[in-house]
């Protein structure tokens, strides 16, 4: 009995991470430009948006009541999956809206590495 071996080739496996990785924010020859006060001003229009005003996952009612209909639902036919798609959905906004505050954090740092690199307000 001959046996003939051969190496199965594998599939190509992506070596760099799988995770999200932020945009890096540069200053752009437009802020240089800006006075002082400008920047402040623009810095103090983002500080709003640094914040969620979403609750988290476990303090949102909606997902609670999600979990509930899917221990607790008797319908044959459903099986919870209304409430298991809804639970992935506020996963993605949850997400969407961590990503949406650090691209603004991003912002106010170059902002505010522009007012230093300025000498602003010495």
């Amino acid at each position: 009995m001959i046996t003939i071996a051969q190496a199965i080739p594998m599939p190509p496996v992506p070596l760099e991470p799988i995770y999200f990785e932020p945009p890096v924010e540069k200053a752009t020859d437009q802020l240089y430009q800006q006075s002082c006060v400008q920047l402040d001003n623009a810095i103090r229009y983002l500080q709003p948006y640094r914040y969620t005003y979403k609750p988290s996952f476990h303090d949102d009612g909606a997902n609670q009541i999600a979990a509930s209909l899917i221990v607790l639902d008797s319908v044959p036919v459903v099986h919870g999956l209304f409430a298991l798609a809804y639970l992935g959905y506020s996963g993605l906004v949850e997400e969407k809206e961590e990503r949406r505050m650090l691209e603004v954090d991003q912002k106010i740092a170059v902002l505010q590495q522009v007012k230093a690199e300025k000498h602003c307000f010495e």
